[in-house]
């Protein structure tokens, strides 16, 4: 019933809006108690007064002159600092389980909306807000790391990559 309420004010909004300002609207209710609209008139209905739509008038706009210079917009946010501590660039050390702690810096402070994201070798290592990184079993060899500030997954800043190389025994070579 409600349904068929809300479809019948949908059609006469139609209607009303589709029809010349002098047209005639009747309204009545049928055998199963639906309320109908029509511009035929017909037994048992009213006719319904139609009021002209309210319109407003919109004060035109003054030209307003246009800025020149970007000093009204503010620079968008840079880090001044943004790099991977440890390991440093062109590092070599060992490390028997593969296990490495990156540290990183940024200054200023990360924004609320803002995270670090480590990658290594291209491929995500994880996020955090925290300023380290704890990457476990590495395998050994030379990778590079890449830190970046993301914001909803987008790069907002990235800082220079570092390369290093990680040592691990070789089970193949018995000392």
């Amino acid at each position: 019933m409600l349904k068929t309420n809300w479809i019948s004010a949908v059609c006469m909004a139609s209607l009303i809006a589709s029809q010349p300002l002098s047209a005639e609207i009747y309204r009545w209710v049928d055998d199963q108690g639906n309320v109908e609209y029509s511009d035929q008139p017909r037994d048992g209905a009213t006719k319904i007064e139609v009021q002209d739509p309210a319109t407003i008038s919109l004060p035109k706009l003054s030209n307003l002159p246009a800025t020149t210079s970007g000093e009204d917009t503010p620079p968008p946010l840079q880090y001044k600092r943004l790099q991977i501590t440890f390991p440093e660039n062109g590092s070599a050390f060992h490390s028997g389980d593969g296990n490495i702690t990156v540290l990183t810096e940024v200054s200023p402070d990360l924004l609320p909306n803002h995270s670090l994201r480590l990658t290594m070798d291209g491929s995500v290592m994880g996020t955090t807000k925290a300023g380290f990184f704890t990457l476990t079993n590495i395998d050994r060899g030379t990778h590079v790391l890449q830190l970046d500030i993301i914001d909803n997954s987008s790069v907002v800043q990235s800082g220079p990559s570092v390369t290093f190389t990680i040592h691990r025994p070789s089970v193949l070579k018995k000392n």
